[in-house]
């Protein structure tokens, strides 16, 4: 992660009423080893939370979207910056008044480059004691990380620009839903349009736990095979009973770690909801199916109908299988069998 910009604002509101008050800087915070190491742990906290993705609701009179995308298209000066920070920060204003329960805290707006992708993060976080951040000349410094944790990350949302010039979907993700006094007003604010379903989430775990190095079985002390991973997938999400996966569980069961199957998502830059409705045709590509018919036995998994294993178009009645793996092992046995 390469820092870019970064600028901190504060938003005073007390629980139980609807006094809202502005303190913004007028200039950003220097890049140093502080400022990163701040943004670091704070994308840290965000990327071991729960993650949603979802797109800008760009219909008439959102603010938010509008607001960035003249930044993003503008000179992107430090100004530019602070002017776009300020200007939403101000709307902003407009959603948490009337939650009388809300509370306001510290926006940490951060520009940075991920792997040759620029991203905006905005975080919410909350320092009531303040071991993290000391107001000085009319901006903040950054006084240490060292009790920075998840209990200060109020909210987060990180904007993909890679996805956005590709014309991608899912470049906007957001966490902390379960903090409902938070996270209405600041889905709101930020313009959120939920558009992934369930069944492309169970798709893309499909080809996570695909191409995912395979767990080391503690038993045998031997990997587990792709079909056994795919069986414990398909198990865990069956035995939810709101029929509901959690990647963090399946990673922790069967990785070792919560963060295995996320990490990978991240870096290969793969959109997966931290928990999500599962979609029970696509769930069904985790598991074999097996036929019996003629003489012939055939197992396979169901997400390979249609690419290794699928009908001729020119006859109804052949079956093509395209496996070198395959190929070769039943050209051995010809082989062995005319031998003998």
């Amino acid at each position: 992660m390469t820092l870019l910009k970064l600028i901190v604002h504060e938003l005073k509101k007390k629980s139980g009423t609807t006094i809202v008050n502005l303190v913004t800087s007028n200039q950003l915070i220097p890049i140093d080893n502080q400022s990163e190491s701040l943004v670091t742990a704070l994308l840290k906290s965000y990327s071991g939370d729960k993650i949603l993705y979802a797109d800008f609701d760009r219909s008439p009179g959102k603010y938010f979207p509008t607001r960035f995308n003249a930044y993003k298209q503008s000179a992107r000066t430090d100004e530019d910056f602070l002017n776009f920070t300020v200007d939403t920060l101000g709307n902003l204003v407009t959603f948490i008044k009337p939650k009388t329960l809300a509370r306001g805290g510290y926006l940490v707006f951060a520009e940075y480059l991920h792997n040759e992708t620029t991203f905006e993060s905005i975080f919410l976080i909350r320092d009531t004691e303040g071991k993290l951040l000391k107001r000085v000349n009319n901006s903040y410094e950054i006084k240490t990380i060292e009790y920075l944790d998840t209990n200060h990350l109020a909210m987060a949302c990180r904007i993909n620009e890679g996805k956005i010039d590709n014309n991608e979907p899912n470049y906007l993700s957001f966490t902390r839903l379960r903090q409902q006094d938070v996270s209405d007003y600041f889905i709101n604010w930020i313009s959120v349009a939920q558009l992934e379903s369930s069944t492309e989430f169970t798709k893309a775990l499909y080809n996570i736990i695909n191409n995912i190095p395979l767990p080391v079985n503690k038993e045998t002390n031997q990997p587990y095979t792709i079909d056994e991973v795919r069986h414990m997938v398909y198990e865990n999400a069956r035995n939810n009973a709101q029929r509901n996966i959690n990647i963090q569980t399946i990673s922790e069961q069967i990785y070792g770690t919560t963060t295995a199957i996320s990490d990978y998502a991240e870096e290969n830059d793969i959109s997966i909801d931290t928990e999500f409705r599962y979609d029970k045709n696509a769930l069904k590509k985790f598991i074999q199916l097996s036929v019996n018919r003629d003489g012939i036995s055939l197992k396979f998994s169901r997400g390979d109908s249609g690419t290794k294993v699928r009908f001729s178009e020119e006859n109804p009645n052949q079956i093509i299988i395209e496996s070198a793996k395959f190929a070769n092992a039943l050209r051995a046995e010809i082989e062995t069998d005319d031998e003998n």
